[in-house]
C-alpha cells in the first residue's frame, strides 16, 4: 500500500471519531549501512523504515502512539484502541489545542541527496578511515558508516500540512592493537562531503597505539580534560533537562533555575531546529510550529526552557518550536567555544586525566543530575601538562550541576558529535572540569 493510501485510511477513520484535535506525523527513513571489521567491509545493507505517530485530543484528554504495521486492518484497529485510551485517560488541566496554521517555515536547506546515495563515495570514506587507522598504529580497524535520508509529513486537524527532509551521515571507527588496546574516532555531517574520514581513522589508530599496556588508576578527584565526544554526552543531558516537561515531572536538575547562574560564566548552550550544517534538521516541530534558535544557558545563566504549546501556555510564554507532541525535546545543541587550544588545556593540568570516550552513562537521580559513566578506549594520566601513563578500569560518578559550575576551560575548536551514546547532536568543544570523582569500575 502506498503512502497516500495509508494517509487516506487514517484520515477517514479519524474523521469518523468525535475528536477535538488530531495530528499524524509520518516518518520515512532510507538508511544505507556499511559495517566493517578486521580492516574490510563485511556488511552492506539498505534499510527502509516507515512509521506514523498519531495524536488524538478529546475533552482535555489526549493520547498518542506510533504505528508500524501499516496494513489497513492494523491501522483501523490501532486507531480504535488509541481513541479509547484517550477517552479513558484522566483530564489534563494543561491541555491546549494544537496551533492553527499555516506557518512560514522558510526555505529548506539545499541538500545534495545524490552524494548520500553515491555508494562509491561512502565506500571511499570507509576505506580511507581504515587505512588511516592502520597507518596510525592500529593492527585492526572496525566500525560503521550510516547515511540516512529522513522524510517527514505532518498533517493536523487545525490546517497544518507540511513536509520536511534531512540527511544524516555518521562514521564511527574503533581501532585495536595486538595488545588489545583500543581507540575511537568519529565524524558526522549532513553532507557526505564534510565527513572527515581521515581524522576519524587517525584518531582511533593513534589512541589505540598510545594506550597500550594500561595501568590501574588510583581513585580520587582529578581535573579531567574531556574530548568533544565525552563532553557532548554531558551537554546532551543539559538539553534534556531544559525540557519544560522534564522540569514539571520532577526529573530536571534545571528546575527553578530560570535567571540563576547554573554554570561557569564561559558556558553558553543553545538549541537550534534548523542550523546550517546541523546533523538532524527540522523546519517545524511535531505540532507544526516553526523551529527556532533558543538560548538555554547564556554566559552561565539559565535563560529558557524548551516548550511545546501546552507547556508554553502553562508558563505564559510562546512555544519554542520544540514539540514532541506530548513533551518538548531538543534538536541540535550548540555549546559555546572558548579561548584555549587543546594543547593549552592540556598544559593547564598538573595532575589529571584525559578521557577520550565513554559508555554506559546512567542516572541515579535525574533531578539532582547525579550519574555515572565508564570511560572506554584510550584514557591517560596527565602530569605537569603532559600525557603520560595510559589507564583502564575507571568509573566517573558525579553530578552535572557540579560539573557545569566547575568548567575551567573550553576549547576554541568544536566538533559535531552524534553516535549511539550521544543521541542528540551536539556541537561541542573539549572541556576541562575540576575535581571530578573517579573510582575503579567493577
Amino acid at each position: 500500500m502506498n503512502i497516500d493510501n495509508i494517509i487516506s485510511i487514517i484520515e477517514k477513520k479519524i474523521s469518523s471519531l468525535d475528536y477535538d484535535d488530531y495530528s499524524l506525523l509520518l516518518s520515512k527513513d532510507h538508511e544505507d549501512l556499511i559495517r566493517f571489521s578486521n580492516n574490510s567491509i563485511n556488511v552492506f545493507d539498505v534499510i527502509e523504515n516507515i512509521s506514523i505517530e498519531i495524536y488524538i485530543g478529546k475533552d482535555k484528554k489526549r493520547a498518542s502512539g506510533v504505528l508500524y504495521n501499516l496494513d489497513e486492518r492494523s491501522i483501523l484497529t490501532y486507531i480504535d484502541s488509541l481513541f479509547q485510551y484517550c477517552i479513558d485517560s484522566p483530564i489534563n488541566n494543561d491541555y491546549t489545542n494544537l496551533p492553527s496554521g499555516p506557518f512560514d517555515y522558510g526555505k529548506t536547506q539545499i541538500m545534495d541527496i545524490s552524494q548520500s546515495t553515491n555508494y562509491e563515495s561512502v565506500i571511499d570514506h570507509v576505506e580511507n578511515s581504515i587505512n588511516h587507522g592502520l597507518q596510525s598504529g592500529a593492527s585492526r580497524v572496525c566500525g560503521s558508516f550510516t547515511s540516512t535520508i529522513s522524510e517527514i509529513f505532518l498533517k493536523t486537524s487545525t490546517g497544518i500540512e507540511s513536509i520536511d527532509k534531512s540527511i544524516t551521515n555518521l562514521l564511527n571507527v574503533r581501532a585495536f592493537t595486538e595488545s588489545k588496546s583500543s581507540g575511537h574516532g568519529l565524524s558526522c555531517s549532513s553532507s557526505i562531503n564534510d565527513i572527515d574520514s581521515s581524522n576519524a581513522g587517525s584518531d582511533a589508530g593513534e589512541y589505540a597505539k598510545s594506550s597500550m599496556n594500561p595501568k590501574k588508576c588510583e581513585p580520587g578527584n582529578y581535573d579531567i580534560l574531556f574530548t568533544p565526544t565525552v563532553a557532548a554526552d554531558i551537554f546532551q543531558f543539559v538539553g534534556h533537562a531544559a525540557s519544560a516537561d522534564s522540569v514539571d515531572s520532577g526529573d530536571s536538575f534545571l528546575a527553578n533555575k530560570l535567571n540563576l547562574q547554573v554554570s561557569a560564566t564561559a558556558l553558553s548552550i543553545s538549541d537550534h531546529g534548523n542550523p546550517q550544517n546541523g546533523i538532524y534538521n527540522r523546519r517545524f516541530d511535531d505540532e507544526g510550529v516553526p523551529t527556532q534558535s533558543t538560548n538555554i544557558i547564556e554566559n552561565g545563566i539559565m535563560k529558557n526552557y524548551l516548550h511545546n504549546v501546552s507547556t508554553a501556555k502553562k508558563y505564559g510564554v510562546d512555544s519554542t518550536g520544540n514539540a514532541g507532541i506530548m513533551s518538548p525535546w531538543c534538536w541540535n545543541l550548540e555549546v559555546s567555544s572558548g579561548s584555549y587550544t587543546f594543547e593549552e588545556q592540556l598544559s593547564s593540568i598538573e595532575n589529571g586525566l584525559l578521557i577520550t570516550n565513554n559508555w554506559y552513562t546512567r542516572f541515579q537521580n535525574p533531578a539532582a543530575g547525579s550519574y555515572s559513566t565508564v570511560p572506554r578506549d584510550a584514557c591517560f594520566v596527565i602530569s605537569n601538562g603532559k600525557i603520560t601513563t595510559p589507564i583502564q578500569g575507571i568509573r566517573i560518578s558525579d553530578e552535572i550541576p557540579r560539573q557545569l559550575s566547575n568548567i575551567d576551560s573550553l576549547s576554541k575548536t568544536r566538533k559535531w558529535i552524534s553516535w549511539w551514546e550521544v543521541e542528540t547532536p551536539v556541537l561541542s568543544p573539549s572541556i576541562v572540569v575540576k575535581d571530578v570523582p573517579v573510582t575503579r569500575s567493577t
